[in-house]
């Protein structure tokens, strides 16, 4: 089963709820599910392609979402992304388990696809058609894998410090690649407790990560992002084309949201998860970057960019 997960890359779904829900998994367009091994047969009689599934092989993950925290200088309320991003940078070899609260079951789908790493999300029975929406809408704009696009190398000695510093980085769009040692095909190396990246400055995880995009500098960011502190993105791609990911974590629709990619691309499509006749608009090709808006987007959306 595990071989399955890692062909395929779409992430499946797990349903343990009793045969008389065979009904509904139809109605919300799965054919295909991963239940408890003792239930795969029943499931194969309705017509089901079934596999068996222990979710104590895999590794389970926290839930995706965002949650608000109080600033009390400002006496506003920041959102703090829960995104599971970094973890796969540290190691997307595994196959991994969500167990998805009420109404996350289609975000953490987006999330696994967008990182290219294999999952089955396993919903609240509320999240089925929701869900059953999503891994239709993944499968309908699937196609070969294009190699993750990076230009920052972080060289990871495995310490929950540098967890932190890799969480924080994703969650501001410093697109990076753990490395076993410098790459010098990359823009900047990061290495914790170098003279560079001083070991104390990693104590402040959101200071460190401020310090190493001033180090990058924004004209070198792949991807910038305005308009919104939820959406986090992904960019794979070769010198021709590129597929900009862009999960939005906040749980309500953001408006106007505001691209820029570095490289100039002459042509861009849009396909936006639960948005009708989604397209880009504002689109702008200038100074080495390639700039857009996706006037709406719901839980996930990718554009495509060609030369």
């Amino acid at each position: 089963m595990l071989a399955v997960l890692a062909v395929a890359l779409l992430p499946g779904l797990y349903w343990d709820q009793a045969l008389s829900t065979a009904s509904e998994v139809k109605q919300a367009g799965v054919e295909r599910l991963f239940a408890p091994p003792d239930q795969v047969a029943a499931w194969k009689t309705e017509g089901f392609d079934a596999l068996a599934l222990d979710p104590a092989k895999f590794v389970k993950l926290p839930a995706p979402g965002v949650e608000y925290k109080m600033d009390v200088a400002a006496a506003t309320s920041l959102p703090w992304v829960n995104a599971n991003g970094w973890r796969f940078a540290r190691d997307g070899s595994q196959s991994y388990f969500y167990d998805a609260p009420w109404r996350r079951a289609a975000l953490a789908a987006a999330e696994a696809y967008a990182n290219g790493v294999a999952a089955v999300v396993h919903p609240d029975p509320r999240d089925l058609d929701r869900l059953g929406k999503m891994l239709a809408f993944l499968k309908s704009i699937d196609g070969p894998a294009l190699p993750v696009m990076a230009n920052i190398g972080i060289v990871d000695d495995g310490s929950e410090e540098t967890a932190e510093v890799l969480n924080l980085m994703a969650r501001r769009n410093l697109l990076f690649r753990v490395v076993p040692a410098a790459d010098p095909k990359l823009d900047l190396n990061v290495q914790i407790g170098s003279k560079d990246f001083p070991k104390d400055e990693a104590a402040d995880p959101f200071a460190f990560a401020t310090l190493v995009r001033q180090k990058l500098t924004d004209e070198k960011r792949l991807l910038r992002l305005y308009g919104s502190d939820v959406v986090l993105g992904r960019l794979n791609g070769d010198a021709s084309e590129v597929r900009v990911h862009l999960i939005n974590y906040g749980g309500g629709k953001v408006n106007g949201l505001r691209v820029r990619v570095r490289g100039e691309y002459a042509h861009g499509t849009l396909a936006a998860f639960g948005i009708q006749d989604a397209r880009l608009t504002d689109y702008a090709v200038s100074d080495g970057g390639t700039e857009f808006t996706i006037p709406t987007i719901d839980v996930y959306a990718v554009v495509d960019l060609k030369r």
